[in-house]
């Protein structure tokens, strides 16, 4: 189950990294000039539309922390409604939201922030340990504690600047 999942990762990972380094040029310009007028102006508007946002975190990475934050609800959300199916089909139903919740985290690890990286992965990486755990037929819910645990290390991560 993992192997494929990974299989299935791979081509939105390399297209991510791509674009990751066309974006990343431009904000190390944008960076290196802070004494001109023009990039600060341009920055602006996408700082307030990410008002919560640390100040230490280039502009991309803010941006993907807000991501990161509705995608996750969001799959939580569709996690909830697949729990409600009920045992055995229910069981299917979860582990596939819970790896699609997995590959959407994958899809935003790749920011210059090494920290945010880290924590986006964890959180993946919980997401698919509860997806095959599921894929099991448990007889009770697993716990949650380590994907709560993994979402306030991003939350911190994100913060952090």
């Amino acid at each position: 189950m993992r192997s494929a999942r990974h299989a299935l990762l791979a081509p939105a990972a390399v297209a991510l990294i791509i674009m990751s380094g066309c974006t990343t040029d431009g904000d190390d310009t944008s960076a290196a000039e802070p004494a001109g007028s023009s990039a600060p102006a341009a920055s602006t508007p996408t700082a307030s539309s990410v008002s919560p946002a640390p100040v230490g975190l280039d502009d991309a990475t803010r941006t993907t922390c807000t991501a990161v934050e509705k995608d996750i609800t969001a799959a939580l959300k569709e996690v909830a409604k697949a729990e409600k199916i009920g045992p055995p089909a229910g069981h299917s139903a979860v582990s596939a939201q819970y790896s699609a919740g997995a590959a959407t985290m994958y899809t935003h690890a790749f920011t210059s922030s090494d920290e945010v990286n880290g924590a986006v992965k964890a959180v993946a990486t919980e997401m698919g340990d509860l997806a095959d755990t599921w894929a099991k037929a448990p007889k009770k819910a697993p716990s949650k504690a380590d994907l709560t645990a993994a979402q306030a290390k991003l939350r911190t991560a994100c913060a952090a600047g």
